[in-house]
């Protein structure tokens, strides 16, 4: 059969070409795009990229193939995309350069995080881009490997303005690697162009019946139109007698291009079998390992002429699915075989992690020789972030390795990083490899971490609490700070799940925290750690009074620890810590800042949690810890909320969800259900909480119900409907231990209470709120309890109680809480027909409100003004209502003295997209600089000098 021309091989496609050079052309306009090109095996994917190479002219053309060999080898198809720009690196940010340079392999350093690898990608594309626009084209996007897959998917997400276009071709069915972005379905074609490629292909009548048949049962896909044909006899296809029962089509197409690999000659095969286990299509090291087994280059003629395969620059097979065919026809032996000779055909210094895989594909039996080199190639590509790779390494040098001791530690440790690299079943199916008999008493420990691990971020609130206590209770004489961390991860995990936990989980929990002697804390923060989380326990087993001072004391030396730029100096690292990683001081810090919030929250320490929450959103962004960073962005927008500062944390809120969804991040993070509250939207609030409700019920996490709960009450009381917010409050009354949200829930039942008509419902609450303030001590504490106290007292002792609230609470941080007292304050006057001091008060909330963007709260002080006689015009919208929410996150780290660059860094974003939003905010407020965007959006700017 002669070889297709290019018109054939594209028929019925011009709907495809068509989208294809809109996006060429909106590269060539300035603008970026991305499109996935999803379709069954054999219908022309790849051909519709060459087609679009060959039409991108005044494009740099980028080009990768993930390639099924390859999966686990860490960035190894990202590599191929930007080696040509590769030069381009030292034009990136110091973190992102270096980040890049670890996963490529030309640097060494510790492991960089993906999101980081990422950032740096999109820079180096967009910066390649101002020389003429770029496209890259992604053959077998299926194939990628995971850490390729999920940086290029993380970039094609953020394309906005670098005139850069990324295109990927991937086989369905595909798993969820590339959604979200634009796709673009191919499917077989349509009748007249599949009789047209039919008689192309097919010499000499073709039977009307044969002819439909073939294209019903193809289903009009273009491969198996051109092979399946092959089979047929001439009398077959004249009359139809030779046709083959239906079949899975892939299955149909494959098994004809076994029949052609059977046919050609044993020597032919052999030197196909070598080309198709080698991953890269490098002819030279295909032809020296073919030589090894006796083969010349000439052996691949027979496979050259039947168009199997090409050879160029790189021996590509004309379809992924003969590379199929020919191992799927090969033996055991012969790939063995195969293996060995490309493994010496490798250069073991430029190359090891290669040539060791294919010894150990090479390998029949044990092996301590490969498998010690395996586990030294997992090492490596742990510290080019490649975590499913390296797990891979640990998991196949575990199988060959034979003693059985040995053999139990490296399961473990394959297990450990599997479960690093998020394949949670694959973890537990390695840990039964690991015979606890073998191991010693940390090592069962670290076992029975993973399974708690595993159980964590699966099912957080059902039995997580009990195996992540007994992984800590384990780790104590060996790890005391990796035992610590575990006491804390199962206080959490029992906390989160709240009302739907069995038993007295958090109790058992607080209990064996007060048991606990983790071995050698000698340094801050863990030594601060420990007594927080003794103080959290003592709250708990013996109630806020007694465990108020020892939270206290703990919670200023981890914010002398979170602020401090030395490092301790009795920090040394540990070479295995937990599950495989090295805790240098950055991380040190990073992983008690968590809970320095929680104890922040749990004293209503304003200070203390403005302070820490921007120190763990700084250290998070700089230090690129991206595990932390969504659960700091949420603590931080949390402050900013109460703070009144409303366009920033909107601002950061909208920059956490994307970040929540592409890291997995529990959905409970998001801060969207407390933003609609806060601004009275009921129907977003109702949307937000029904969006995640199944999320967080299958998770186990029960506290959720209670922060709905409160959110709830919060929204109903702006909105004047108490009776509604003292239900809502219902389901939080038998949990008094929600730490962080105590203080912040019960004013809002007492309030919702007494509005109610039902003060009798407010008693107990308002006890618990007085007795936490007392021992807490701070002015927020002590302002809720005095507002709170004001609303149950009568009329002659009312007065003191507004008015204390109202000067403590203007010390504080939390606008909020001052505008809410400014409002209760004012109300009561006006209900004893004080209007003139009214007024103030009430002008003082509605001003307050306003500002924040607190509608609900801002509706209920106009209302009380109109009643006293004063009218208030609602605002009308004005031009920063019309910015859109990406660029309300510009404009607010523009206006606060953030450069273009290091916006782009937090936004995940190029500078050129940055520059492209800031120009469409500009002419919007019609601002010419960012000292005036910081009035227009009233935000603070930055203080010069």
């Amino acid at each position: 059969m002669e070889r297709l021309s290019p018109a054939t091989t594209l028929l019925g496609r011009r709907r495809e070409r068509e989208a294809l050079d809109r996006l060429i052309a909106s590269l060539r306009g300035g603008q970026s795009r991305a499109l996935v090109i999803r379709a069954e095996a054999g219908v022309g994917k790849t051909a519709l990229l060459d087609d679009t190479a060959e039409r991108a002219t005044g494009l740099r053309v980028l080009r990768a193939t993930g390639i099924e060999s390859e999966m686990e080898l860490a960035y190894a198809g990202l590599h191929q995309l930007c080696a040509p720009v590769i030069d381009g690196i030292d034009g990136l940010p110091a973190p992102q350069a270096a980040a890049l340079g670890v996963a490529f392999g030309l640097t060494a350093g510790d492991a960089p995080d993906r999101f980081l690898v990422g950032l740096a990608v999109l820079g180096l594309l967009s910066q390649a881009a101002t020389e003429q626009p770029v496209i890259g084209l992604i053959d077998d996007g299926q194939w990628l490997d995971h850490a390729s897959a999920q940086v290029l998917a993380f970039v094609a997400r953020r394309l906005v303005a670098e005139s850069v276009g990324l295109v990927f071709a991937v086989r369905e069915p595909v798993g969820d690697a590339f959604a979200g972005i634009e796709d673009l379905v191919v499917s077989g074609l349509e009748d007249a162009d599949a009789r047209q490629l039919l008689d192309a292909v097919i010499a000499g009548p073709l039977d009307a019946e044969v002819r439909d048949r073939l294209i019903a049962e193809t289903r009009g896909n273009p491969l198996a139109l051109i092979e399946l044909p092959r089979g047929l006899h001439a009398a077959d296809i004249a009359g139809g007698y030779g046709l083959a029962a239906p079949a899975a089509l892939t299955g149909r197409i494959e098994e004809s291009f076994v029949a052609r690999v059977l046919a050609l000659p044993p020597e032919t095969r052999s030197m196909l079998v070598v080309a198709a286990l080698e991953p890269i299509g490098d002819p030279a090291l295909v032809f020296e390992a073919a030589e090894a087994l006796g083969l010349d280059a000439e052996r691949l003629t027979p496979a050259l002429q039947d168009q199997l395969i090409e050879v160029g620059a790189r021996i590509r097979f004309r379809h992924p699915l003969v590379r199929s065919a020919v191992v799927r026809s090969s033996t055991v032996e012969e790939r063995r075989t195969a293996h060995r000779a490309l493994a010496g055909a490798t250069d073991g210094a430029a190359d090891p992690d290669r040539r060791v895989w294919h010894l150990a594909e090479a390998a029949l039996g044990f092996d301590e020789e490969i498998a010690a080199e395996l586990v030294r190639s997992a090492r490596r590509a742990q510290a080019r972030g490649g975590l499913a790779a390296g797990a891979k390494f640990h998991a196949r040098g575990a199988e060959l390795t034979p003693d059985p001791q040995m053999r139990s530690r490296r399961s473990l440790m394959a297990a450990e990083d599997t479960f690093r690299a998020g394949a949670m079943p694959e973890a537990l199916r390695l840990l039964e490899q690991a015979d606890p008999a073998l191991l010693d008493e940390h090592q069962r420990a670290r076992i029975v971490l993973v399974r708690a691990h595993v159980a964590s971020n699966t099912t957080r609130g059902r039995d997580a609490a009990a195996l992540l206590l007994e992984a800590a209770r384990l780790l104590e004489p060996h790890d005391g700070e990796t035992a610590l961390a575990t006491y804390a991860d199962a206080f959490i995990a029992a906390l989160a799940s709240g009302p739907l936990a069995q038993g007295d989980g958090l109790g058992e929990v607080a209990a064996a925290i007060l048991r606990a002697e983790p071995a050698g804390l000698t340094a801050e923060p863990p030594r601060a750690a420990a007594s927080a989380l003794r103080g959290l326990a003592i709250l708990v087993t013996d109630g806020y009074p007694a465990a108020a001072p020892v939270l206290r004391a703990a919670l200023g030396r981890l914010v002398a620890a979170a602020e401090s730029d030395a490092a301790p100096a009795e920090y040394e690292p540990n070479p295995r810590r937990g599950l495989g990683e090295d805790a240098g001081p950055s991380d040190t810090v990073l992983r008690w800042l968590p809970l320095a919030n929680v104890v922040a929250r749990a004293l209503l320490d304003d200070d203390a949690f403005e302070r820490l929450s921007a120190r763990a959103v700084h250290l998070g962004r700089s230090e690129g810890a991206f595990w932390l960073l969504p659960l700091a962005m949420a603590e931080r927008t949390s402050a900013l909320l109460l703070a009144g500062r409303t366009p920033e944390a909107v601002a950061l809120a909208a920059e956490l969800q994307p970040i929540i969804e592409a890291t997995g991040t529990p959905a409970s993070m998001t801060r969207r259900g407390w933003l609609a509250a806060f601004s009275g939207d009921e129907e977003t609030k109702r949307a937000v909480t029904e969006e995640l409700r199944p999320e967080i019920v299958a998770r186990g996490e029960g506290q959720w119900f209670i922060t709905v709960a409160w959110q709830d009450a919060l929204l109903y009381n702006a909105l004047g409907r108490y009776p509604e917010a003292l239900a809502a409050m219902e389901p939080a009354a038998g949990h008094p231990f929600d730490l962080g949200l105590s203080g912040w829930a019960l004013p809002e039942r007492i309030e919702a209470a007494v509005r109610s008509g039902s003060p009798e419902r407010a008693t107990e609450a308002l006890v618990r709120l007085v007795e936490q303030a007392a021992a807490s001590g701070t002015d927020w504490a002590l302002g809720l309890a005095a507002r709170s106290t004001a609303l149950l007292a009568d009329d002659d002792t009312a007065e003191p109680h507004y008015l204390e609230a109202i000067e403590r609470l203007a010390r504080t941080r939390v606008r909020t809480a001052l505008g809410r007292a400014h409002l209760l304050y004012g109300e009561w006057l006006r209900r004893r027909n004080r209007r003139v001091e009214s007024r103030e008060q009430l002008r003082l909330a509605h001003e307050l409100f306003a500002a924040m963007g607190a509608e609900g709260l801002a509706e209920r002080a106009r209302r009380e003004l109109a009643a006293t006689g004063e009218v208030v015009h609602r605002p009308s919208a004005g031009p920063v209502d019309e910015l859109t929410a990406q660029e309300r996150q510009i404009a607010v780290l523009a206006a606060g003295g953030s450069t273009n660059p290091e916006i782009g860094e937090q936004l995940f974003l190029s500078p050129r997209t940055v520059e492209w939003h800031l120009r469409k905010v500009f002419v919007k407020l019609g601002v010419t600089s960012r000292r005036q965007l910081a009035r227009a959006l009233g935000v603070r700017a930055p203080v010069a000098g």
